[in-house]
């Protein structure tokens, strides 16, 4: 389990910072979901669900923009892909999957333009897989 935690993890930085609808988690993860021997099925979502909300580095959000938050603690699987939930990983663990590690000890700033360009070689990896 603590595979596709990881791979949904990646799925939902990739995403950057509108986050990864619940309803395109599912279909992201089917290559790791068959390589651990799991169908896509509601037993294994709702597993899957239940790490990651509970996970401090996940937001759950609803709407557009940054929409409202969610309170994970009452909401299940079904619920949220019906409300259509995104999940949003942290800004730091953002940085982290474009390989801007402990950017808080740099001597400088990236730029903005940098950044963009950063997290479009992050997002173009969501096109290409």
């Amino acid at each position: 389990m603590d595979a596709l935690v990881s791979a949904a993890l990646e799925e939902v930085c990739a995403r950057l910072s509108p986050g990864l609808p619940v309803t395109d988690l599912w279909p992201a993860l089917r290559g790791a979901l068959e390589a651990a021997g799991l169908s896509p099925g509601l037993d294994a979502k709702r597993v899957l669900w239940a790490r990651l909300i509970a996970l401090p580095i996940i937001s759950l959000v609803v709407g557009e923009g940054d929409g409202a938050p969610v309170d994970p603690v009452e909401k299940d699987v079904e619920e949220a892909e019906r409300r259509g939930v995104r999940l949003v990983a942290s800004a730091a663990l953002r940085d982290n999957f474009l390989g801007m590690y402990d950017r808080r000890f740099a001597k400088s700033e990236l730029s903005a333009v940098q950044k963009g360009a950063l997290e479009r070689v992050g997002a173009s990896r969501c096109v290409l897989a």
